[in-house]
């Protein structure tokens, strides 16, 4: 970054930035935009705070600071350029040596091309009600995604290239990872159950998983179940993710057993 900000500087916003392209799309006479009342301000001329501008000159003086701020140094004066970011610095320099001279702000300001061109104030257009309506259900959307996400989540997976283990005649077992993802502020110890299965889970450490705050917790578990329980080749498992007695969330995994179709029928 030392680059950018030392040599590069403005070439971001031209070269890299695709806010400035952008604009040609979206833009039209009608678009609020950061825009210079020409109407007001020229022809351009210098006088003193107090002193009456003079019919031939308007109200622009030619300080050129609205240039001097620009961080990407183009005269908003020569109209919309792809250069300009909306960054407003020049609204500020203007309106400050507007009040040096006694002149009215707002010769730089929000506008539209045809709000300067006619002299109206702005008119809130089909295009600017439906970018409204679009923001709105953008926001909609993401209060609602913020408002149901999970504390915690994660996923279990089955060990890659592992069938089933068989435990004695009459247990199966399939080998599991499981990856944890800890969005709160204070470490969580996470326990395995079982949900709606006859079996258990054996952690592959013998511990709890630790899940710092913030962070993500990995760990590998055995589920072994009973033969009598398995009655189809790939059987669906609902994994509880326990806070000591508190249940935080459940995951779903896929159990693989030694089923067949003379033991469905036997079944």
């Amino acid at each position: 970054f030392f680059f950018v900000y030392a040599y590069f500087r403005e070439q971001v916003c031209t070269v890299i930035c695709p806010y400035g392209r952008l604009q040609s799309v979206l833009l039209d006479r009608n678009s609020m935009i950061v825009a210079y009342d020409y109407k007001r301000g020229e022809p351009r001329g210098k006088f003193k705070k107090k002193q009456e501008a003079s019919i031939l000159f308007g109200d622009c003086i030619d300080c050129f600071q609205c240039v001097k701020v620009c961080p990407t140094a183009i005269d908003i004066r020569n109209g919309t350029q792809m250069e300009c970011v909306g960054c407003t610095a020049c609204i500020d320099a203007c309106n400050k040596m507007m009040d040096a001279v006694g002149r009215p702000q707002g010769l730089i300001r929000y506008a539209s091309e045809n709000g300067i061109a006619n002299g109206k104030k702005l008119v809130y257009t089909g295009r600017m009600k439906f970018y409204t309506g679009i923001l709105i259900i953008l926001a909609f959307g993401l209060a609602f995604l913020l408002s149901t996400r999970k504390d915690v989540d994660g996923t279990i997976i089955r060990a890659g290239g592992m069938l089933y283990q068989e435990r004695g005649e009459d247990s199966v077992s399939n080998l599991y990872n499981i990856k944890i993802v800890n969005k709160t502020n204070k470490d969580i110890p996470v326990t395995l159950k079982l949900e709606d299965a006859n079996g258990s889970i054996i952690e592959a450490d013998g511990k709890d998983i630790q899940v710092l705050k913030e962070a993500q917790g990995k760990g590998s578990f055995f589920i072994v179940l009973p033969r009598s329980f398995i009655k189809e080749r790939k059987t669906t498992l609902r994994v509880g993710l326990y806070e000591g007695d508190k249940r935080i969330t459940v995951l779903k995994t896929n159990f693989l057993g030694p089923f067949t179709k003379s033991s469905a029928k036997t079944i």
